[in-house]
């Protein structure tokens, strides 16, 4: 019987700090949805959007930083920002793509560039294809088709680029 009592106090104080140890970290999760919905209010986004996005959102900093990023480089508003980094699995590579095709391409509409980023699966290669596209004189709209529907790889575009 004293080796039951034994163990049992044994297993007890090993069990309760494993058990702590394995409880979740909410206030660090909270403090990013704050911070998160605060970010986005100040870009414009209505505070009941930020806090439902904040909320639901898997890293609440990523989607803050896309709309942020977006909102500062580009002619496009908090709130279709939001809808755009909301639905990607990238919202780091959504922005870019944004950013650097707004920049690189002015006579393209921003809003054509965060559609099509949004729908491309690599937000990064996508803004790569077409800005190499377009340096070989085709026309923006054609460059960003043909790099959604992947119509051209690298290869056919320049050769030396296959090995």
């Amino acid at each position: 019987m004293q080796i039951l009592v034994k163990v049992i106090r044994w297993t007890s104080l090993v069990s309760l700090p494993v058990f702590l140890l394995a409880i979740p970290n909410s206030p660090a999760i909270a403090g990013d949805i704050g911070s998160c919905a605060d970010s986005l209010i100040l870009d414009g986004v209505a505070k009941s959007s930020a806090a439902a996005a904040c909320s639901d959102a898997l890293e609440p900093r990523l989607l803050a930083s896309c709309v942020q990023d977006i909102k500062a480089n580009t002619d496009i508003k908090g709130d279709d920002a939001l809808q755009s980094c909301y639905r990607v699995r990238r919202p780091n590579e959504l922005a870019s793509c944004v950013i650097d095709i707004s920049d690189s391409l002015k006579q393209v509409k921003s809003g054509m560039a965060l559609d099509n980023c949004r729908r491309s699966l690599l937000p990064a290669q996508y803004a790569e294809c077409t800005l190499d596209l377009t340096s070989i004189e085709i026309s923006s709209e054609k460059a960003m088709k043909s790099c959604i529907a992947a119509e051209f790889t690298p290869s056919q575009v320049n050769p030396e680029t296959a090995q």
